[in-house]
């Protein structure tokens, strides 16, 4: 007489759903890591940057937090949190895009200048081997390396403008993601049948009665793997206590 639909992420199930008359949000990736290649993060696999702000170039996408360099690319909090706000519009442009990385948290103008304090405080030592910042040190030589410093450079020998391209490094870091990787697995889809079709009271389906729905066959995602379990543990309970009281 009822009937409970606990699919996960579907697409037989979907279209079955679409001929019954639900609407269903086109379903992407969401919780996915960015690939990339560029000499800044390569060879330096398990780094991670412990406060960073990422943006999508072009777009209003920001997220923050922990960054960790893959072999691949980049992953961790900041990245999978902007995957699943960005989950839509990133298929949109076929996971091929810019971001920007705040390394540091700073503006371009405070972070130079820290940078000439730095060679006032540390005129004689190298700047490669005077990791500023808190940053992991082979992260560290990898921008000052990309700003045009050389290895045996002292602070002092630095002028304006490699000063202002190591702020720009710091707090404007520009990377070409080429792809997306799974993330464990990568078990987390956006899209399902439409929220504004279902009695979130009973999870019962607004246009065919005694239809029910639990989990993932909905569009409910969200940025951890344990939000998305959670969604399914909750629907399928309240499902269960709607029949149970109308039998």
């Amino acid at each position: 007489n009822k009937i409970i639909m606990a699919t996960g992420s579907n697409p037989k199930i979907w279209n079955l759903l679409s001929d019954l008359g639900h609407t269903i949000v086109t379903p992407v990736p969401s919780l996915f890591t960015f690939d990339i290649k560029d000499g800044r993060i390569k060879d330096i696999p398990g780094v991670v940057a412990k406060d960073v702000e990422v943006r999508v170039v072009d777009t209003d996408l920001i997220s923050e937090g922990p960054l960790l360099i893959t072999h691949v690319g980049i992953s961790a909090p900041s990245i999978l949190k902007l995957s699943a706000f960005g989950a839509v519009e990133l298929a949109k442009l076929n996971y091929n895009f810019k971001i920007s990385v705040n390394f540091i948290r700073y503006d371009i103008e405070s972070c130079v200048e820290y940078l000439k304090s730095a060679k006032q405080e540390y005129s004689k030592k190298t700047v490669l081997n005077s990791v500023q910042f808190d940053l992991p040190k082979r992260l560290w030589k990898k921008l000052v390396l990309a700003s045009n410093i050389q290895e045996t450079e002292r602070w002092a020998d630095l002028n304006k403008v490699q000063l202002e391209t190591l702020a720009n490094q710091l707090t404007n870091a520009v990377f070409q993601v080429i792809g997306k990787s799974t993330f464990k697995e990568e078990f987390v889809t956006a899209g399902g049948v439409d929220l504004k079709e279902i009695n979130f009271k009973t999870f019962e389906s607004k246009r065919i009665p005694n239809l029910y729905f639990a989990g993932e066959v909905m569009n409910v995602d969200a940025v951890t793997g344990g939000f998305n379990f959670q969604n399914a543990w909750t629907s399928a309970f309240i499902v269960s206590k709607a029949i149970s009281k109308s039998n």
